[in-house]
This record gives C-alpha cells, sequence and structure tokens, in this order.
C-alpha cells in the first residue's frame, strides 16, 4: 500500500553513466536496458540524472549531437533524493510537488542505494485502488484535452507540440482519425538514436501505430492495469461511439492517488506532506 516504505518498492540495481560519456552512449544504454533515467556519476560519485524528458527537451528539440556532446551538459541536477525509510506516499506527493518521474533513494550516510520510479509508483496505486471508497470509471480522472499532430507533419513540429503543450505525447492523426502516437520513449528509441532529419522526416514514420486505447467505461483499476502490463505512460481513452474523448496520463494518476482514501495512516501521512515538506527529510541535493 502507499503507506508501505520507500525501500520495498525502489530499484536497487542502478543504471549510471560517467559524467564524461557522450550523449549518444548514454541513449543506447538508455534503450538497451530499457530504462527510462540514469544516474550520472563523477569518478563514482553521483552528480546528476538524465531522463527521456531531457531526451526530447534537451538533446533532440535543441539539435546537439549526441556524438560530439558529453552527457554532463544535458543532466538535470541537482539530484532529489528520498530516506528509504520514508513512506510511498510521501515520495509521491514529493514527485508531484516538482514534477519528478524519479526520485533517487538514500540509505546509511547519504548513499544513493536505488531509484523509484513513476511507472513502479502506478503498479502501487493499481494494487492500492481496490481499497477506494468506491471504484471510479477512468473517465473521473482522464484528461480531455488531446493534442493531436497530423502524420504528414514533421517530427520538428510533434516534439514542439509536446514542449510547448508539457505533455509525454502527441495523438497522430491520418486523414482525421486517431491512427497512432508518439512518446518520448519514441523520441529516444527512433529520433534521438537516429540520424534523421527532424524538419523534413514526417511523424508517421517514427510514431507507434496500432493506436491501443481504453473505453471511458473502464474502471481505474482497470485501465492502471493495463497501463502496468503494456509500461506505457498515457493511455487514450474511446467514448461510447468508439470516438477518442481523452487520456489518462501519469499526472491524472498522481492527482487520483492523492485524492485515495485508503486508511488512517495514509489519511495521516497526507495531512502531513506539507509539514514533511518543510522538514529536514526534504530532497537533499546529489
Amino acid at each position: 500500500m502507499l503507506s508501505n516504505k520507500v525501500r520495498e518498492i525502489m530499484t536497487p540495481v542502478l543504471t549510471t553513466a560517467e559524467v564524461s560519456a557522450s550523449i549518444f552512449d548514454v541513449l543506447e544504454t538508455m534503450a538497451a536496458k530499457n530504462v527510462d533515467g540514469v544516474l550520472v556519476t563523477d569518478h563514482q560519485a553521483p552528480v546528476g540524472v538524465f531522463t527521456g524528458r531531457d531526451v526530447l527537451r534537451r538533446v533532440t528539440y535543441k539539435k546537439l549531437d549526441p556524438k560530439k556532446t558529453s552527457i554532463k551538459r544535458v543532466m538535470s541536477t541537482p539530484i532529489y533524493a528520498v530516506r528509504r525509510e520514508s513512506r510511498i506516499i510521501a515520495a509521491l506527493g514529493k514527485m508531484d510537488k516538482r514534477k519528478l518521474r524519479h526520485l533517487a533513494v538514500r540509505g546509511d550516510r547519504q548513499a544513493i542505494v536505488g531509484m523509484i520510479s513513476l511507472p513502479r509508483i502506478l503498479e502501487i496505486v493499481a494494487e492500492s485502488e481496490q481499497y477506494a471508497t468506491e471504484p471510479h470509471t477512468i473517465s473521473s480522472i482522464m484528461s480531455a484535452d488531446l493534442v493531436t499532430v497530423d502524420a504528414c507533419q514533421p517530427v520538428r513540429e510533434a516534439m514542439e507540440a509536446m514542449i510547448r503543450k508539457g505533455t509525454g505525447y502527441v495523438i497522430v492523426l491520418i486523414h482525421g482519425e486517431p491512427e497512432g502516437i508518439f512518446t518520448e520513449r519514441d523520441v529516444l528509441e527512433r529520433v534521438a538514436t537516429r540520424n534523421i532529419d527532424t524538419r523534413s522526416t514526417p511523424i508517421r514514420e517514427v510514431m507507434t501505430p496500432q493506436l491501443v486505447t481504453m473505453p471511458e467505461s473502464a474502471l481505474i483499476g482497470e485501465v492502471l492495469a493495463e497501463m502496468r502490463k503494456r509500461r506505457f505512460r498515457n493511455m487514450p481513452i474511446r467514448g461510447e461511439k468508439g470516438e477518442l474523448v481523452g487520456i489518462a496520463s501519469m499526472g491524472d494518476i498522481l492527482k487520483y492517488a492523492e485524492a485515495l482514501n485508503l486508511d488512517r495512516i495514509v489519511d495521516r501521512t497526507w495531512k502531513e506532506i506539507e509539514e514533511f515538506w518543510n522538514s529536514n527529510m526534504q530532497y537533499t541535493p546529489g
């Protein structure tokens, strides 16, 4: 449950990269290991993190040469962390406040001993949803503000739309109908690691085709389970007539998780979050 300890869900095996490594080498590592973030180190000392979001906003969109640019130039600092004995729900609140997808986990003597990510939090929310006072359909938390692009538009314009709207996806339309999706994962695997011209390459060539959707009548727990199984960060939602009516994203799930009334421990924890943020237990810079 969300009132359990961070150490119970953290990933103890960290994917790391030396600060002197090229962006391209780090991108290849992320793609090969199917991870969304790496810990950047300087002679084994943690100095920053690099995530899928950084690939879009700091590398591909800015047209950096990943083979000639070091990861140091585009990594995120400082490293935000939570103690391994903190409650999961407190970590979730921190991630929501800072709009983070990853948090380092600190153990004894402030050493980083693991990492937690939004996909892992998603699993816990999916398991905890059964404790909600009553089930709700996905339509109650989804966003109806869809971000779309035409399949003929260049990749560059799709990325601009993602950055402008602050999303990790765009729905790709062919003749006005949704036929695919382009996400930050696609930026990593199909754009950043390939030598393509983002201004001339149409988005249809790098999108994920065969759009997977869920009906708006589906229960939140059902959608979360499907997202967890497929490792999705965004799930398009269809209406009664099959039309696309919204999308469920990580941000929507975080807000829903905050509203879950699981038990008295969780309730009390959420009341303590503001005090927690102002205490010495806040994020510790790397």
